[in-house]
């Protein structure tokens, strides 16, 4: 028989990176057997509902024994299994609902799901992209859009999106401290130092290579932020164009995403030209094993700050700046929590010897699931900067400048839509130097639209 389960009858909580759709049924569905009166009032739909999957999967046993070829009941059995972390089993059951039905969406989108947890990230990406190919609409082809795009960060970028496409931010923060004023106040200058900052980013692109193991991006993107109490002299706006591709390869025996980007950054305060700059970043992103992701990258940025200063040999900030980075994630079985560590090394050869540094960059963060809807990141960083041909230009202080910067960082996302998400946020920033001209406090807190 025909029959139609809302969509908010059942939630799975966050399958990848952000919560998951409601679990919900085609209106193409047919059973074989269960009604849809008895499944709802079954012992399995109010373990579900609850989230007491060990008992709901024992829920079922009754319900399969009458009806053992239900298609219903063997879909939501291997959904279950796939919630418990047992993702091998799940994929299997998946599989053979299949066999009667190879056309089947809901099916087709939640083994996609289990591919994902079980580490087989390609497998995961074909089955989603099976789904936007033969959907009609919502929610399906949605649903797998959104799966594609947030799992990026596990792909190393080879996602499936259409041929032109926008996504963006627009967000709201209170900076304590915009003009990086000093906390000694000997130094310090007389006046407000806290504001309120808008900001608007919005990309547009186009997917000019999409093939299964090649992908290259042409992007724009335009930046834009104000800030209140007559600091108009701070509003920032940048202007970007972008080559991004990747290329997927392996690596003893695992898949390997490598990615080579150029950027042309202009940046204007208060329209006035500030920067321009071409940078070139690349990185190598490999899954070694199903529960790990490691990240290697490298960015060489050319960058010229327009007015050298009243002394050019030791003001201007021209020059070659350099990052590297080695990132490792860990994750647990079910891909929604995990662990990130990297470590980086910064390097500025500047012209002007005040802004020449050596540095490393320490981070420690961690992602897990709050509520199903509702995800944190927790993180900590360590900056140190030394410049080793810095020369002050007040006699105030004379001593040689060496950054030790803590950020410490916590965010809560929320999906509001498959294609909307909000974060809310607050950083603090404790700057510490020799040279007290340096030295500052400084919060940022608010919160943040994604689309």
């Amino acid at each position: 028989m025909k029959a139609v389960i809302a969509s908010s009858l059942f939630m799975i909580g966050g399958a990848l990176l952000l919560s998951t759709p409601a679990v919900a049924l085609d209106k193409s569905e047919k059973s074989q057997g269960i009604s849809i009166e008895e499944f709802q009032a079954s012992p399995f739909a109010a373990s579900f509902q609850a989230g007491d999957l060990e008992a709901a999967l024992k829920g079922l046993e009754p319900l399969l024994a009458r009806y053992p070829k239900d298609p219903l009941l063997l879909r939501y059995r291997a959904i279950t299994l796939d919630r418990l972390g047992r993702s091998r089993e799940a994929i299997a059951q998946f599989r053979e609902v299949l066999k009667s039905d190879p056309r089947h969406l809901p099916t087709r989108y939640f083994l996609g799901q289990a591919y994902a947890r079980a580490g087989e990230t390609q497998r995961a990406v074909e089955e989603w992209e099976w789904v936007l190919r033969h959907s009609e609409g919502a929610p399906y082809r949605d649903w797998a859009q959104a799966a594609l795009e947030r799992f990026r960060p596990l792909l190393g970028g080879g996602t499936f999106l259409r041929r032109w496409f926008l996504r963006g931010s627009a967000g709201w923060e209170w900076d304590s401290n915009v003009t990086l004023k000093p906390g000694e106040k000997a130094l310090a200058v007389a006046g407000d130092r806290n504001a309120d900052r808008f900001s608007l980013n919005l990309q547009t692109g186009y997917r000019a290579i999409r093939r299964r193991n090649r992908v290259l991006d042409l992007l724009y993107t335009a930046r834009q932020s104000f800030h209140d109490d007559d600091l108009d002299d701070l509003n920032f706006t940048s202007q970007e164009l972008a080559l991004d591709g990747y290329r997927k390869t392996s690596f003893a025996g695992h898949d390997l995403w490598a990615e080579g980007r150029y950027d042309l950054i202009f940046g204007f305060l208060e329209g006035n030209l500030f920067s321009a700059s071409n940078r070139v970043t690349f990185s190598a992103d490999a899954r070694l094993s199903p529960r790990t992701r490691t990240v290697l990258t490298n960015r060489l940025e050319w960058a010229n700050f327009g007015p050298d200063g009243s002394n050019p040999p030791q003001t201007s900030r021209d020059g070659l700046y350099e990052e590297v980075e080695a990132a490792q994630y860990l994750y647990t079985a079910d891909l929604r929590r995990y662990l990130v560590l990297s470590q980086g090394y910064r390097d500025a050869r500047t012209r002007g010897g005040n802004f020449e540094s050596r540095g490393t960059a320490t981070r420690v963060g961690l992602h897990t699931p709050v509520t199903r809807r509702v995800e944190a990141d927790l993180a900590v960083g360590f900056l140190r900067n030394r410049y080793p041909r810095f020369s002050s230009l007040s006699n105030l202080d004379q001593r040689r400048r060496l950054d030790t910067q803590w950020d410490f960082f916590v965010g809560l996302t929320v999906p509001l839509h498959p294609r909307l998400v909000s974060q809310i946020f607050w950083r603090f920033i404790r700057a510490k130097n020799r040279n007290d001209f340096f030295e500052y406090d400084r919060h940022l807190a608010g919160v943040e639209l994604l689309f």
